[in-house]
């Protein structure tokens, strides 16, 4: 038996290295393979408009707010029906929609309508009620792998259905708590 001293022979860690790259490119390729290219498909199915004209007359009798004169107003609602499929393997939340209407003197940023708020909307205006079924907005969920239909309301203030029907373009966003946003027009 002999005693060594010295150090240990180097060993060539080529190889090795090799071996570890080439594992990196396949990992890396097997995600970029089974992603898929776009984590949502949006699909507009349809889109209602209710263009209530509401007047308000100024109040006659022993009660009467001072500076409450009457007025007339004039609103657009556009209800978008959607269906929204969730092609990754996590669930999706929806956080706050944006909407623009794009019309020959400008744009116009609509408000959209929150599902909580919609109740009172229809109580409002018992006429939306079977427009504005299931009402979507900031924080409804999709499971991975399903599809969430339903309807976003948006509110243009001020304008009249005519604004709408000559518009030049309109597009629908939709912010995702954990993805990119996702936009489409809304014809």
């Amino acid at each position: 038996m002999s005693l060594n001293l010295g150090p240990a022979p180097e060993r060539n860690r080529t190889p090795a290295i090799l071996i570890s790259i080439v594992v990196l490119v396949a990992i890396a390729a097997a995600i970029y393979h089974f992603s898929p290219r776009t984590p949502t498909q949006i699909n507009v199915e349809k889109v209602d408009l209710f263009a209530p004209h509401t007047e308000t007359k100024a109040a006659h009798g022993s009660l009467h707010v001072l500076g409450t004169p009457a007025f007339t107003e004039d609103n657009l609602y556009v209800v978008v029906h959607v269906s929204i499929v969730n092609k990754l393997h996590i669930p999706l939340f929806l956080d706050s929609p944006e909407a623009t209407l794009t019309m020959p003197e400008g744009t116009a940023a609509a408000t959209v309508v929150s599902p909580s708020d919609a109740g009172r909307l229809e109580q409002s205006f018992p006429d939306l009620t079977p427009l504005a079924l299931n009402p979507i907005g900031s924080g409804s969920q999709i499971a991975p792998g399903a599809t969430l239909e339903g309807s976003v309301i948006l509110l243009y203030s001020t304008l009249k259905q005519t604004d709408w029907q000559t518009k030049k373009s309109a597009t629908l966003t939709l912010n995702f708590a954990r993805i990119g946003p996702q936009t489409v027009d809304v014809k």
